[in-house]
């Protein structure tokens, strides 16, 4: 279902647009492994070789094929839990401590006219 989608929404994506998005999931994929930022940093770069390496391949055929293998490369090493911030949608926190709704915060008449007495006459 998810290959469904992807390939549906990148069939009027340029050749260029559809190698960058593969760069940064890469990326993102590899920061779900990576336990620290410098092993990370270093998995990065890489990345950026291995997608360096072939920038300037003018065979549409060919970089077509790389792209292909490229993303079969990915999703057979696509992370099965990847990290999702807590306060992203999905994450731990996600709407956890969230600000009521502001009709919540509204006074009843009873409450406005408790309040309007006490600030008359003082707390009793």
């Amino acid at each position: 279902l998810r290959e469904n989608k992807m390939a549906a929404s990148q069939q009027a994506l340029t050749h260029a647009q559809k190698v960058t998005r593969l760069y940064r999931k890469a990326l993102r994929n590899a920061l779900d492994w990576c336990i620290t930022r410098s092993v990370w940093r270093q998995e990065a770069l890489e990345i950026r070789a291995r997608f360096d390496a072939n920038k300037d391949i003018k065979d549409i055929r060919r970089a077509t094929i790389l792209l292909e293998e490229g993303e079969k490369e990915y999703f057979r090493w696509i992370h099965p839990d990847p990290y999702i911030p807590p306060t992203a949608p999905d994450g731990l926190a996600w709407e956890r401590n969230m600000a009521p709704p502001a009709h919540a915060l509204e006074m009843t008449p009873d409450e406005i006219q408790w309040y309007e007495d006490v600030c008359k006459h003082g707390a009793k």
